[in-house]
């Protein structure tokens, strides 16, 4: 098993072990969440810096110095910097489950938790759709997503079309990770890395025809958020075709060139994409193991790459985006 790099030992996975004070349900949804997103795997998680928003100070011009003569003097010389703000999501669910069921099965334990993992897979959904196209300026609930803030091939240095028409494509985004570049944030102070998992006990509820019954009842919340510092830290691929011919060598030829422009310095590549891409980079290694090739990740998870690009399954990039113009 590889060494955990510095970005690593950041991630979701990460802090629900090294945090003291975390809930030990708290602890066990942040595991569960990240098996159903391969993306929180790679993706550091940093505490807000204004309670449920994070201010982050984005250069936009490097200062760059001057050759000197002798007897000759040099100009000044100063960054340029702006200053984002990003929110963070609040997702909550309740849970109920008819008490008699419980109670008069030979394993209650388990059917609370065959119940549990539903919602936690539900959860899970619910965040990487807003990471992906959450839309803070449609509606202030949300968080911006990659979608939303990669929207344009105006944006000619992050958005790459591969050439694809009409309204049943898709997007793949390389993502670089870490703490000066892409990563998660959750609410500051908060003492379960902003997961959350209350036993409300027994209560009465009602049926959709309004009969009642007694339950057990249980709240969820995840409070999660995207900062991005660095604007090279996201290339995002789009107008894919699936069905086009020779599209999986075509994907690879694109991320492979692009791989490289990503911003400099550490940090953790990410190559996120849906099922079907992943299934026809899977096939496309058969055929170029010398572009792709299985590996493992730090935690020794089988994981196919491109470079040092992680492919990530994640299920909300949709087949069905309209051409990104």
């Amino acid at each position: 098993m590889a060494v955990l790099s510095l970005t690593d030992q950041l991630t979701s996975l990460e802090v629900a072990k090294r945090t003291q004070g975390i809930s030990e349900d708290s602890r066990k949804i942040i595991e569960e969440l990240v098996q159903y997103n391969e993306l929180l795997t790679d993706a550091p998680l940093v505490e807000a810096n204004e309670g449920t928003v994070h201010s982050t100070l984005v250069r936009t011009a490097i200062p760059h110095g001057e050759h000197r003569g002798y007897n000759e003097g040099v100009g000044k010389s100063s960054s340029q910097t702006k200053t984002i703000k990003d929110v963070i999501s609040n997702i909550e669910i309740y849970s109920q489950v008819d008490k008699q069921l419980v109670d008069e099965s030979a394993h209650p334990e388990a059917v609370m938790m065959s119940e549990q993992v539903a919602f936690i897979e539900g959860l899970s959904q619910d965040m990487a759709d807003d990471l992906m196209y959450g839309n803070h300026d449609a509606d202030p609930r949300y968080t911006n997503g990659f979608a939303h803030r990669y929207n344009s091939l105006s944006q000619t240095k992050n958005v790459i079309s591969l050439g694809g028409t009409g309204a049943a494509l898709t997007s793949i985004y390389l993502i670089k990770w870490a703490t000066d570049k892409a990563h998660l944030i959750y609410p500051k102070g908060s003492k379960n890395a902003g997961v959350e998992y209350n036993f409300l006990g027994e209560q009465t509820v009602k049926d959709a025809n309004g009969g009642e019954y007694q339950a057990y009842r249980g709240h969820y919340r995840v409070a999660r958020g995207l900062a991005v510092r660095n604007s090279m830290s996201v290339i995002r691929l789009c107008n894919i075709d699936v069905t086009a011919n020779g599209i999986g060598d075509k994907i690879a030829e694109y991320v492979v060139k692009n791989m490289g422009k990503l911003a400099r310095g550490g940090g953790t590549v990410s190559i996120a994409c849906n099922a079907e891409v992943k299934g026809i980079l899977n096939w496309a290694a058969n055929q170029k193991q010398n572009v792709l090739y299985p590996a493992e990740d730090p935690w020794g998870n089988s994981v196919l790459k491109i470079g040092e690009g992680r492919i990530r399954e994640c299920p909300s990039i949709l087949l069905t985006e309209s051409a990104v113009s």
